[in-house]
């Protein structure tokens, strides 16, 4: 029998260079990784890199993460969507428009409990 190597693929939309850094040194024995430090690359690189999780954080310096939420639905409707903001309020508006998302994540956070959600989301 074959065993897959196959990698999951995990684009992480995030603005701060110190967390995309941490993010790197993290995940790359586990994932193969792509970064997208506003909504507009994002959008971009969604459709090319096709990703198995993206990991989004609600604040860009181009967008609200709302917003760039129902885009990746309007796109790619089935792709698991963890979110991360330092925020807590904004669960709440997510399922009242019902946005769906495969994880919630307030900042700070160990990234451990940020691979939980992204082994986890199908």
């Amino acid at each position: 029998m074959v065993e897959s190597t196959a990698r999951r693929r995990v684009l992480f939309i995030e603005d701060e260079l110190s967390l995309r850094t941490s993010y790197e040194r993290y995940f790359t024995p586990r994932y193969d990784l792509a970064f997208a430090s506003s909504g507009a690359e994002a959008l971009t690189l969604l459709p090319a890199y096709q990703p198995d999780v993206t990991v989004l954080d609600m604040r860009l310096p181009d967008t609200d993460g709302i917003d760039l939420l129902r885009r990746i639905r309007a796109l790619l409707p089935e792709l698991p969507v963890i979110i991360t903001t330092a925020y807590v309020s904004i669960e709440p508006q997510l399922r009242v428009l019902d946005l769906r998302y495969s994880g919630y994540i307030v900042k700070p956070f160990d990234l451990d409990e940020l691979r939980q959600p992204i082994d986890a989301a199908r």
